[in-house]
């Protein structure tokens, strides 16, 4: 087995979960999931969908009706004026661990050096780890009951020395999310030192601030 899976330590929230599991006296606030059952529309499909006989191999981005539904959705939620999003840009995969792996094997090799903004679902820090990469952390700071982020010290930490800057906004576990400025400015400096940027952005909807599309800023709404 791989140096890098056997150093890999398990996280202090699958400890809780595992504990916590089964009771009713806890409230299950360990993973990112809905306390509500799937809507039964989505149940129902489903298992429409097994009745068919749709279980073979499909297309390898996924469904084309699928990918284009996909598509119209993540253009409504981007912020006005920004290019609408192709289906040739969207892929399906199994899940958002699976996602975040493929694009990570398909960016890092061993011994890159990958940024990451923490504290993070610790899944982020892991999948670089895993690939052999040097993960180095910026770390998110509390100021007055609110956690900011040290431009200064990202764009610092940042060089061209830097194959990837992971980060996950709106963040969890903080709630921390970035502004349309520092959208701006992380694209701009990692455009100069060819850097990728891997953003997580599951959360976008869970955003109260007002806006005129309904979710959070996001890099999709500058990055042509």
């Amino acid at each position: 087995m791989r140096q890098a899976v056997i150093q890999l330590e398990e996280s202090m929230i699958r400890q809780v979960a595992n504990a916590g599991m089964g009771r009713s006296d806890v409230l299950k606030f360990w993973f990112g999931e809905s306390d509500e059952v799937t809507p039964a529309f989505i149940r129902d499909a489903a298992t429409a969908s097994l009745q068919q006989g749709e279980v073979f191999y499909t297309h390898n981005l996924g469904l084309p009706e699928l990918r284009e539904a996909i598509a119209r959705y993540s253009s409504s939620l981007r912020a006005p004026g920004a290019g609408a999003i192709g289906m040739e840009r969207i892929a399906v995969t199994s899940g958002g661990v699976n996602a975040l792996m493929l694009a990570v094997q398909a960016v890092v090799n061993a011994g890159d050096e990958v940024v990451v903004i923490t504290p993070v679902w610790p899944n982020l820090t892991a999948q670089p780890a895993i690939m052999g990469a040097v993960v180095r952390c910026v770390s998110l700071r509390p100021v007055s009951g609110q956690w900011l982020l040290d431009m200064d010290e990202l764009l610092a930490a940042v060089t061209p020395a830097t194959k990837l800057l992971i980060l996950n906004a709106p963040n969890n576990p903080t709630g921390w999310t970035l502004t349309p400025a520092e959208h701006e400015a992380i694209l701009a400096h990692c455009r100069h030192t060819g850097t990728w940027i891997l953003a997580d952005e599951v959360y976008e909807r869970l955003y109260y601030e007002p806006t005129a599309h309904g979710a959070a800023p996001s890099f999709l709404d500058i990055a042509a």
